[in-house]
């Protein structure tokens, strides 16, 4: 990985040009290398997105997850930052830098992957293997980028090339049309990738990684047919089987593991550091007493995932439950740890509801109770009904993947459920309007052909 480290330093004045704030206003530096020299060797293309990756940890990830659980029912905040506190009310103002940071970064990121892709078809000096490879992992990211976008935003601009002309007044498309383009990237993907991780690691996409992606998608479109077929690939390729226990499913080394950020300050994720509690402090981030007793007893995510904190003041003492997923609050080299943002637990629930939602009510309990025995629990019975799989399915959902990457905010949406259970939970939350996160206010002002959200 130092290996890998040192190339993007080396490039990194080359791609500090994809790092403006404004997607839209992106030009070449005049005194730094173009884009036709970068692209002219392997080590150098690779570089660049090899920092597309990079930037998703450090820019993205750590933020987005602790904010989003924030806005659901998974995070409490003990704090008084205003930023923040918009979040744990569910009341964003669209000019909240955080949001505004994820809009950007978003499509920063998808500008990096169509100017590679431009590059690719432009270039011929590259070896067919490598452009084939890097193809690959562009669509996908773009994908990446494109899947998070619509379900925080709704509508949003589909953006497939650079030209500023275009992309400075581009409207907004709708979900399906997105997602339509997120499919045809993923499967043109799994076509160009490797079966194999090319690097050390599975910190850059492989075939199945697009394949997980698009179970996720399929899922969320209700194609239950589809959905099954990608998680099967997935999990009976063996690559990610059998599930780690739980203390050590987020290490850099765990085989359930199907795409892992590296980060480039050494073996800790932003995520551990931003949600570990000082030795003496209550920590600002706290686990949700609705999550919290939501976990059966005996579960051992439970006891590896959640750590307790005990403050006393005034002679009275009181718990408060923190996000221990990520244990390092410094590096180690000796326990290093990636950030986790797919893996094949994922797959398995997916699995578990489209087989539910196809009356296989036996082979979702089977895939139910493969993560049940890892985390230490009785197994369900094979007798569940569908109704009785899918409420499993549901739970099992919630005490798996908490705080990581959303899902309980999309889980919540495509269910319907989204009003329902955010409205009884916050005093602050606004059916009509809480759904969407609202459109940077800049973007609305840099572009009149943007429409805000209902409500902002």
């Amino acid at each position: 990985m130092r290996n890998i480290n040192m190339t993007i330093l080396l490039f990194l004045p080359v791609m500090l040009v994809y790092g403006c704030k404004k997607m839209i206003m992106v030009e070449s530096p005049k005194n730094q290398l173009t884009t036709d020299k970068v692209f002219a060797d392997s080590v150098s293309a690779s570089a660049v997105l090899l920092n597309t990756y990079a930037s998703f940890e450090n820019k993205f990830e750590p933020n987005y997850s602790t904010y989003i659980g924030l806005y659901t029912d998974d995070i409490s905040y003990t704090g008084s930052e205003i930023n923040n506190s918009e979040y744990y009310n569910s009341r964003l103002t669209s000019a909240n830098p955080t949001n505004q940071n994820t809009w950007s970064f978003l499509y920063s990121a998808i500008y990096q992957c169509n100017d590679v892709l431009s590059q690719l078809q432009a270039n011929s000096s590259l070896s067919k293997s490598l452009v084939r490879q890097l193809t690959g992992e562009a669509r996908f990211l773009r994908a990446f980028a494109y899947f998070y976008l619509v379900n925080l935003y709704g509508d949003v601009p589909l953006l497939v090339q650079t030209d500023i002309l275009v992309t400075a007044k581009a409207k907004r498309e709708a979900e399906a049309i997105v997602y339509d383009a997120m499919i045809k990237d993923l499967n043109e993907a799994k076509v160009e990738l490797s079966s194999s991780y090319i690097s050390i690691g599975k910190v850059r996409a492989n075939k199945l990684t697009a394949s997980a992606l698009l179970a996720r998608i399929y899922l969320y479109q209700k194609n239950w047919i589809l959905a099954e077929k990608e998680a099967d690939e997935v999990i009976d390729s063996k690559l990610y089987t059998p599930l780690e226990a739980p203390e050590s499913v987020f290490k850099a080394g765990s085989k359930e593991t199907i795409l892992q950020l590296w980060n480039q300050n050494g073996y800790i994720t932003n995520s551990g550091s931003i949600v570990a509690p000082s030795s003496t402090s209550i920590p600002q981030y706290t686990i949700s007493q609705n999550l919290y007793n939501i976990f059966e007893l005996g579960d051992l995510r439970k006891s590896s995932w959640i750590g307790i904190k005990s403050i006393v003041t005034g002679g009275v003492g009181k718990n408060y439950y923190y996000n221990l997923k990520y244990k390092n609050k410094t590096a180690s080299i000796s326990n290093p740890e990636y950030l986790v943002v797919m893996r094949v637990a994922e797959q398995f629930l997916i699995r578990a509801e489209a087989r539910a939602m196809l009356g296989n009510t036996k082979g979702a309990v089977d895939d139910l109770n493969v993560i049940r025995q890892r985390s230490g629990l009785s197994l369900l019975p094979t007798s569940l009904s569908i109704q009785e799989c899918l409420e499993a399915v549901v739970k099992e959902r919630r005490v798996e993947l908490f705080t990581e990457n959303g899902h309980r905010f999309f889980d919540l949406k495509r269910s319907g459920q989204l009003n329902a259970v955010m409205g009884s939970y916050k005093s602050t939350w606004q059916s009509g309007t809480s759904s969407l996160l609202p459109i940077p206010k800049n973007e609305i002002t840099y572009n009149h052909n943007l429409i805000q959200n209902a409500g902002y």
